[in-house]
C-alpha cells in the first residue's frame, strides 16, 4: 500500500485528525495532487505524519500551502502511555527528522504553515529552514454565546445592533457567491485570486454532504448581497474560511453580524472558533475586536539556495 492508501485508512478510524489534513479536503484543494510523509513506531503503527503538496511553477517543483488550507503540517499520535515530557521531547524530535527525511529533494522552494498546537520545529533548524510566527485569534467555550458577546469590543456590539436593523441574514448554498466578493476585493489589490470555479463546487458538495460547512450571507433590505461568510468545522474546531463582502453594498457592518452569527451556528457543533488568522493590520484589528486569544503558529520555508531566496523576497514570497 502506498502511504496515502495507508493514511486513507488511518483517516476513516480516527475522528481526530483535524479538517485541513483530511484526504477528502486534501484531494479537492490541491486536485489530487498531494502526498504524504508516515512515522512508523517498531510495530508499524502511525505515529506521526505530514501531508505536503508539491507544484510545478516557474519551471521548477514547490511544495506549497494548498489554497484555502490555513494549516497542514504535522501531526503526532501519542501511544497511550507517552506521559513524561523529557518522553513527548523524544518522541516528537524522532519523528519529525522520519517526516523531514521522506520530503522530496531538489524543491526550488518550501512552504509550510503548521497547525497552532506544533510546538517544535528544532529538527526543521537543523534542516537550514527558516520560521517566523503568524497569528490567529482563537474563541474557546463558544457555546455560552452571552459571555462570548460580552467580550466583544463596545464598538463590534454597536455595530452589530446596527446591522441587524439593516441586513438580513439567510443560509444558502452558495459558496461561489462568497468568493466571488473575496475575488473583487482581491483583484482590486491586484492580486491573484488563484481559485476556479470547479475547485470551489467540488469544495461545496464535499463539505455540505458531510455537514462540515455552512454558508451564511447578509442581503440588505433591497435584497443586494452585503457581504458572506464560509463556515467550516471538524470535531475539534470552527473555522472562519471565507469573508467577502460586497465593494457596492458592503459598508452597513454586516460583516461583523455575520461572524457573530457564525459563532453561534458553529456552536452547535463545537466549543471552538478559529479566525483563521490574518497578518493585514486592518483584518488583524477586526478580528481582535471579538475578544479571542491572540494565538501563533509557525511558518517554516526552506529555499533551493541563496539566489532563489532572494528571487522570493522580491516576490515577497
Amino acid at each position: 500500500m502506498s502511504n496515502k492508501d495507508i493514511y486513507r485508512d488511518f483517516c476513516r478510524e480516527n475522528e481526530s485528525v483535524p479538517l485541513f489534513h483530511q484526504p477528502w479536503w486534501l484531494d479537492i484543494m490541491t486536485e489530487n495532487l498531494w502526498d504524504i510523509a508516515i512515522s512508523f513506531d517498531k510495530n508499524h503503527n502511525v505515529r506521526a505524519v505530514m501531508p505536503y503538496f508539491i507544484k510545478n511553477k516557474y519551471g521548477q517543483r514547490i511544495l506549497m500551502q494548498p489554497a484555502l488550507t490555513p494549516y497542514l503540517g504535522i501531526l503526532f499520535f501519542y501511544p497511550p502511555d507517552i506521559n513524561r515530557r523529557t518522553s513527548i521531547y523524544s518522541f516528537q524530535s524522532k519523528h519529525t527528522r522520519a517526516l523531514i527525511d521522506q520530503i522530496p529533494p531538489k524543491l526550488l522552494y518550501q512552504y509550510f504553515n503548521f497547525i497552532p498546537q506544533f510546538d517544535n520545529w528544532l529538527p526543521f533548524y537543523s534542516n537550514a529552514y527558516e520560521q517566523s510566527v503568524r497569528y490567529t485569534y482563537i474563541i474557546d467555550n463558544i457555546k455560552n454565546t452571552e459571555k462570548v458577546f460580552d467580550g466583544f469590543t463596545n464598538t463590534i456590539k454597536r455595530q452589530i445592533k446596527e446591522a441587524e436593523n439593516k441586513v438580513k441574514i439567510s443560509y444558502e448554498d452558495n459558496l461561489c457567491l462568497v468568493f466571488s466578493m473575496v475575488k473583487e476585493s482581491l483583484e482590486k489589490q491586484k492580486v491573484d485570486f488563484g481559485l476556479n470555479r470547479d475547485v470551489l463546487k467540488a469544495l461545496e458538495r464535499k463539505s455540505f454532504e458531510l455537514n462540515q460547512a455552512k454558508v451564511l450571507i447578509a442581503r440588505d433590505k433591497n435584497g443586494n448581497v452585503s457581504s458572506g461568510v464560509f463556515l467550516v468545522w471538524d470535531n475539534h474546531k470552527a473555522y472562519l474560511l471565507g469573508l467577502g463582502t460586497s465593494q457596492m453594498y458592503g459598508s452597513n457592518n454586516s460583516t461583523k453580524l455575520l461572524i457573530w452569527e457564525s459563532i453561534k451556528y458553529a456552536s452547535k457543533y463545537v466549543d471552538t472558533f478559529d479566525f483563521e488568522g490574518s497578518m493585514l493590520p486592518g483584518v488583524e484589528r477586526l478580528y481582535r475586536s471579538f475578544g479571542g486569544v491572540r494565538t501563533g503558529y509557525y511558518e517554516v520555508k526552506k529555499y533551493k539556495n541563496k539566489y532563489f531566496k532572494a528571487i522570493f523576497a522580491l516576490l515577497n514570497k
